[in-house]
């Protein structure tokens, strides 16, 4: 059988490289284009643009045709400043970046005018440069928008994903949904973390740990034309977190919903007979704050956020039976280190912590406390990564990332004990039985983008 020649092989490695930078899912950061014209429509070469934002500034030179481009930038809003001798200055305000997309903007220079010219608004809202079909939720969405407070609720706003239970006010929250996404199954959804695959390898298309909610800057959900790295067609859920910048800045939460808010639960007709009552909500406790800002300005900066979450329902029960109590405790930590030491060089370092501990799994009104499983086991994300620019039309992007995970179902058996958690917090545990289903996972890549060659720049889930 005839070989193909190694230069066709490189050639078609090259280009499949290359399709990735337009698509989706697993990119943690978006890109500015831009063009810097004369007010008759000519392209203006020569002309130094400067980016401020998010991180240090950064500043290019316009090429022959009039163009610039920003990459690899984190997800925020951004201004800039165009200036060139003979002509006035000019800026830009108020350009989101949002993760996996590209902003286009058009500059344009006065001659002989000495003042400068500001404009405000946002980039246009159409991507020319991207296929596939996804949305984008920012910061101020997962804000502003009242929600359940988890990425299942996030997922339930995507066109063509199906979830299968209703959470009403987080009741839940602390047992990830199965969902379900237009021509793939289940098993091919996956999970990504700033750029990480946390995907549960032992309930595959799951997620291997839960969330702290106010940690996120903007969240992505694919359901088609994914980023090739991608190699599974199912739903796609690319989150990235916050990051410190030059600005000290936090913020905390306390949110407390007793169980008396709830609308009364109604016994359907036909379990009145043997049916005292209906699940119920105990009551919902969300906590936790989140602060960043500069360690050396324009360098390098942290960020980092701690929660808590707590779930308590009352059980179904049978007429005549003791109620019983699912509680569920989620803690969440997460702590980012963002560098740029160099003008074309920067690095990030990322640590996510995540637990969950429930009293009583697979509780209900035929399934006593006894015959429940304690479970409890922590997830601990760790990332490494670094980005060299070379120019306007290469940069290079070195990741090296690990996920240790996996969780314990301890029966509490006929033995019951009691063991202190934090102060009055105490679950019921008994005899030791372990399922871990994350194992250690370490992964690496390298992703690089040349502007020539763009054509225009269920098992047992935790």
């Amino acid at each position: 059988m005839k070989r193909c020649p190694l230069s066709m092989r490189l050639c078609v490695a090259l280009c499949t490289a290359l399709i990735a930078v337009s698509a989706f899912a697993q990119f943690q950061t978006g890109n500015i284009y831009g063009k810097v014209q004369a007010k008759d429509g000519s392209a203006l070469p020569g002309v130094m643009v400067t980016l401020t934002g998010v991180g240090a500034p950064q500043t290019t030179i316009t090429d022959a045709q009039g163009d610039f481009r920003f990459l690899n930038l984190s997800p925020g809003t951004y201004g800039l400043k165009a200036d060139l001798a003979g002509f006035g200055t000019t800026a830009r305000t108020g350009i989101g970046v949002r993760v996996g997309a590209n902003a286009d903007v058009t500059m344009t220079l006065n001659p002989s005018v000495t003042e400068s010219i500001t404009v405000t608004g946002e980039a246009p809202l159409l991507d020319v440069r991207k296929t596939g079909t996804a949305i984008n939720v920012s910061k101020v969405e997962l804000e502003k928008v009242p929600t359940s407070r988890d990425p299942w609720t996030i997922l339930q706003q995507a066109p063509g994903v199906l979830i299968d239970r209703i959470n009403v006010g987080g009741n839940q929250s602390g047992q990830q949904s199965n969902y379900i996404g237009k021509g793939a199954s289940v098993a091919q959804n996956t999970w990504n973390v700033d750029g990480v695959n946390i995907t549960d390898e032992g309930a595959t298309g799951s997620s291997p740990t839960y969330y702290d909610f106010d940690a996120f800057e903007e969240m992505q959900i694919t359901t088609g034309g994914s980023d090739p790295r991608i190699q599974t067609p199912g739903v796609q859920l690319n989150m990235v977190t916050k990051r410190g910048t030059n600005d000290f800045k936090g913020s905390g939460r306390y949110f407390y919903t007793p169980g008396r808010f709830q609308a009364a639960a109604i016994v359907p007709a036909e379990a009145t007979s043997y049916l005292k009552h209906t699940n119920e909500v105990n009551y919902l406790r969300d906590y936790g704050g989140e602060f960043g800002g500069p360690l050396w300005r324009d360098h390098l900066w942290f960020w980092g956020a701690v929660a808590e979450n707590k779930i308590s329902d009352v059980n179904s029960a049978l007429i005549g039976a003791v109620d019983t109590f699912d509680n569920i405790i989620l803690r969440d930590k997460n702590a980012k280190l963002n560098a740029q030491i160099l003008p074309n060089n920067s690095g990030v370092g990322f640590y996510s912590y995540g637990d969950k501990v429930r009293n009583a799994r697979s509780l209900g009104p035929f399934r006593p406390f006894e015959t429940s499983w304690h479970q409890s086991g922590p997830t601990k994300v760790y990332k490494l990564e670094d980005t060299q620019i070379f120019g306007t039309s290469l940069y290079l992007t070195g990741m090296a990332s690990k996920v240790s995970g996996g969780f314990r179902l301890d029966p509490n058996g006929d033995s019951v004990r009691t063991r202190p958690l934090r102060g009055a917090d105490r679950i019921p545990y008994g005899i030791t039985t372990s399922r871990s289903t994350t194992p250690n996972v370490r992964r690496g890549s390298i992703d690089w983008m040349a502007r020539n060659f763009l054509t225009s720049p269920r098992p047992l889930t935790s």
